[in-house]
Formats: C-alpha cells, sequence, structure tokens
C-alpha cells in the first residue's frame, strides 16, 4: 500500500511546480536604441568595446513579419575632412567602428535565444551566416549575450535594454512605443 500513496504524492508534487514560460515574439517586437555595451574579457575583466568605445549608439529592431534589423556604430569616431571624398585611413576608420546587418529572426524560447539570419550585412561574412544570441527581458529591458560570431571570440559582449524614454547606462532603450515594455 506504499507504494501507490508515494507514487500519487509524487505526481500532485509534480503538478504543483509552476512553470515560468520563456519569451515571446511579442516582447521583442519594436525597435529598441543602444545605450550601452559590455565586453566581459576572458579574465573576466568588463569594459567599453575598443571596436565601439564608450559612448556607442545603434538600434536593434524587430518586426512581426519576421525580418530584424541591427546597427551599432562608435559615436565617438570623428566626421571626415571632406564628408564627400573620405580618405583610404578614414574609410577603414568608419567600417571598423560599424556594424549593420539585416535578416529573418527566429525565436527558440526554451533557451531564451533569438537567432539572427543576416541578409544584408556591412561584412560580407555576416551574410547567410547564423547568430544566435541569448538574452532576457528583466520588466522592460532587453539583455542580449553575445559570443559567436564576434571578432573575438574570447569576448562576452552584453548589450540591455529598456522602455521608451527611458535611456539609461544600462542597455538599449526602446524607441517609440514598445509592446513588451507595457
Amino acid at each position: 500500500m506504499k507504494s501507490p500513496l508515494i507514487a500519487a504524492l509524487l505526481t500532485t508534487a509534480s503538478l504543483a511546480q509552476t512553470v515560468t514560460p520563456g519569451p515571446t515574439v511579442a516582447q521583442l517586437l519594436g525597435t529598441w536604441k543602444l545605450v550601452s555595451i559590455e565586453d566581459t574579457m576572458s579574465d573576466g575583466k568588463v569594459q567599453p568595446p575598443a571596436q565601439y568605445g564608450p559612448h556607442p549608439h545603434g538600434f536593434i529592431m524587430y518586426r512581426p513579419d519576421g525580418y530584424m534589423c541591427a546597427t551599432i556604430v562608435n559615436s565617438d569616431r570623428p566626421a571626415g575632412k571632406d564628408p564627400a571624398k573620405p580618405t583610404d585611413a578614414e574609410k577603414v576608420a568608419y567600417y571598423d567602428s560599424f556594424l549593420a546587418y539585416c535578416g529573418r529572426f527566429k525565436l527558440d524560447s526554451a533557451s531564451s535565444t533569438v537567432t539572427h539570419f543576416p541578409e544584408v550585412a556591412w561584412s560580407p561574412s555576416f551574410v547567410g551566416s547564423t547568430q544566435p544570441r541569448p538574452f532576457r527581458l528583466e520588466g522592460n529591458r532587453l539583455i542580449i549575450t553575445a559570443t559567436r560570431g564576434l571578432l573575438n571570440p574570447e569576448i562576452q559582449k552584453r548589450v540591455a535594454g529598456v522602455g521608451a524614454g527611458e535611456i539609461n547606462s544600462a542597455g538599449l532603450s526602446s524607441a517609440g512605443s514598445h509592446p513588451g515594455s507595457r
């Protein structure tokens, strides 16, 4: 008689556990404005990314039709002497301090990962690639962590986000209305 009682108690205990649902596409939809990026080095040191400097600027957009775009630029990069005719050195500096790509995205709620599939990009090597981006939502913040697809896989990037008009040093701000910030 002990055996059926134990089985019933185990079944009841497992039914009582609550399962936290994973993120939804609706929570990602909208335009998020970048306010900071942190690089965590292999030794644990946290610093601004060399590529984008301490004041990066950018956006990431997720649309209901399954497309996304991401752009990041070093906002401290100097303007060229003649914007209509940049020098070769200026062109290299612009390229090295910029990231942009657009394409489809797919959400894996179970692993809280959004994967980007670039169809156009600032760099031909990104086109056709798979860019998994583990993330989490904290209230109206979107926090993305990446190691794959980066120039240096020893660095872990952390990009975060907050709702419209609430820009702070913790991450991305959603520009305009954002379903995930309500």
